[in-house]
C-alpha cells in the first residue's frame, strides 16, 4: 500500500503493517492528481516534481487536514496508485474496502456542495445541497461511505459540514442505507473487520439495492465497485461489458452465501403493467437497477422456525442452479402469460413490514435432468404469497435456470422487443 507523506508529499510503500493514515473520498474532475507526478524522482526532477506537486488544490488541501489532525500521512487513490500496471490496480481495488476501513479518518469532499457561513442556519438547504451531490450518485462512494468507522464531510471551500454518524438520518433519506450502521455505535460495536462482516446481516438484494441508481465511469466498475460490500474477491477484466461483471459479482456472492435474496430481482405483479413484463433471460440480473425498490426484501432468519433455512446453493453450471427450494403449482391466472409459467419457486425471503408473506418467482417445469426436477425462470417477475401456502410444499432438490436466448423477447401483448437491462 502507497501512502502520501502530508508533510513532503512524496509516497512511501508499505509491504505489512501500515503507519496510521487518513484517506480522501472524492469525485473525480478534469484534472487530478496523477501518479506519475508524485511518484519519486531525484536530482533536479525531484526539485520540479515537489512543485509540480502543490499545484493539485485537493490533495495539498487534503494533506494540510491531515496534518492538522496528527496524521503523517494520507492514502488518495488518483496518485497512490500506479494505474498503469494491471497488477496494481486489481490489488487496489480488491483492497480498497478494507483500506478505507482501516484509515483513521475519511474526508469526503464534495466539490458541488456550500455549507452556509454561519453554523448552524441554512439546515434545510444544505441538506437538499447534500441530497443533489454528485459523490451521492457514484458507485465507488457507496464502499466509501459505509466502510470507515469515521467519516467527515467537507463542502467546495473545505469547510466542515458534519459526520456520516451526524448526518446518519439525512444521508439514510438519500441512500436508503439505514442510519444504524453509518453510527459511531455500529462500529464500535463492530470493531475492526467485524464491521464488514457484520453487513452479512443485512440480504444481498438490500445491499445490492443502495448501488441501484449509482453509476460508474467504466461500466465493469458498477459490479467491481461492490465487492467490499459483500467481501469478495475476483479478477478484474475490463472489457467485459457490465452485465458480464455484474453476473461474475453475482456468482461469487453466491459461493460465500445462501442468502436467496439474490435471487430476488426484478418487480412485483401488482406494480407493473403488462407491457414491462420482461423475459427473464438470465438467472442472474445484469444490472444493480433490477434491485431498485427492492430493499425491503431479506432473507429468512436462521433462527425462524416458519421456513427451513436450506444449505448452500451451488453455483450455476451450464446456466443452471442447484438449489433447495420450495415449488409449487402457479393458481394465480394474473401471472400466467403464453410462455405457461406453470409453477412458482418460494424464496426463503419475506418483505419488511409483511411477514406473513414469503417472496416466490414465476418458473416453467421442464424435462428432468437425471433424475433432479429442472425449472427456468419466465419473467422479470417477483410475487408475494402467504407463508402457509409456501409451508405446504416440501423443500427440493431442483435445477434452477433461464430461458434459452433463442427464444425472441416478446412482453405479454406479443409485442417484440429490443434486448435491454
Amino acid at each position: 500500500m502507497r501512502l502520501l507523506n502530508t508533510s513532503s508529499l512524496e509516497l512511501s510503500t508499505f509491504q505489512r503493517q501500515c503507519p496510521p493514515y487518513a484517506i480522501l473520498s472524492h469525485t473525480w474532475g478534469d484534472h487530478e492528481a496523477p501518479f506519475e507526478v508524485f511518484a519519486s524522482k531525484s536530482g533536479a526532477l525531484h526539485q520540479v516534481s515537489r512543485l509540480r506537486r502543490k499545484r493539485y488544490h485537493k490533495v495539498t488541501r487534503a494533506s494540510s487536514l491531515a496534518r492538522s489532525q496528527g496524521y503523517q500521512w494520507i492514502w488518495i487513490d488518483t496518485c497512490c496508485i500506479d494505474k498503469s500496471s494491471s497488477a496494481e490496480l486489481s490489488e487496489a481495488i480488491n483492497s480498497m474496502y478494507t483500506w478505507y476501513q482501516r484509515a483513521g479518518v475519511c474526508y469526503a469532499y464534495l466539490v458541488d456542495v456550500d455549507a452556509p457561513p454561519v453554523p448552524g442556519t441554512g439546515a434545510a438547504d444544505l441538506l437538499a445541497s447534500l441530497a443533489r451531490s454528485r459523490w451521492f450518485t457514484r458507485g465507488w462512494t457507496l464502499q466509501e461511505l459505509v466502510a470507515p468507522p469515521s467519516l467527515e464531510f467537507y463542502d467546495r471551500g473545505w469547510a466542515p459540514i458534519g459526520t456520516k454518524a451526524s448526518l446518519a438520518d439525512a444521508i439514510e433519506g438519500i441512500t436508503a442505507i439505514p442510519a444504524g450502521i453509518l453510527s459511531s455505535a455500529w462500529h464500535a460495536l463492530c470493531a475492526g473487520d467485524m464491521a464488514q462482516q457484520s453487513l452479512h446481516l443485512l440480504s444481498v438484494a438490500q445491499r445490492l439495492s443502495w448501488a441501484a441508481r449509482r453509476r460508474t465511469t467504466r461500466p465493469e466498475d458498477i459490479a467491481y465497485c461492490l465487492m467490499g460490500l459483500f467481501d469478495v474477491h475476483m479478477p478484474l477484466l475490463y472489457g467485459e461489458g457490465e452485465a458480464k461483471a455484474f453476473s461474475r459479482l453475482q456468482a461469487e456472492i453466491a459461493r460465500h452465501t445462501n442468502d436467496q435474496s439474490l435471487f430476488a430481482w426484478g418487480g412485483w405483479l401488482v406494480d407493473l403493467p403488462e407491457c414491462e413484463r420482461l423475459l427473464c433471460y438470465e438467472l442472474f440480473a445484469p444490472h444493480p437497477c433490477c434491485f431498485a425498490d427492492l430493499g425491503d426484501v431479506k432473507a429468512t432468519s436462521r433462527f425462524s422456525s416458519a421456513l427451513s433455512w436450506t444449505p448452500p446453493f451451488e453455483t450455476p453450471n451450464d446456466g443452471y442452479l442447484r438449489i433447495k427450494l420450495r415449488v409449487g403449482r402457479n393458481a394465480s391466472a394474473r401471472a400466467t402469460g403464453f410462455m405457461d409459467d406453470d409453477h412458482v419457486a418460494f424464496l426463503e425471503c419475506e418483505v419488511r413490514g409483511e411477514e406473513d408473506a414469503v417472496v416466490g418467482l414465476f418458473v416453467r417445469r421442464l424435462e428432468d435432468a437425471g433424475g433432479v426436477k429442472r425449472y427456468v425462470r419466465v419473467h422479470r417477475l417477483l410475487g408475494k404469497f402467504p407463508r402457509k401456502t409456501a409451508l405446504s410444499y416440501g423443500i427440493e432438490d431442483i435445477l434452477l435456470g433461464a430461458l434459452p436466448r433463442h427464444i425472441p423477447r416478446i412482453d405479454f401483448q406479443g409485442m417484440r422487443r429490443e434486448r435491454t437491462v
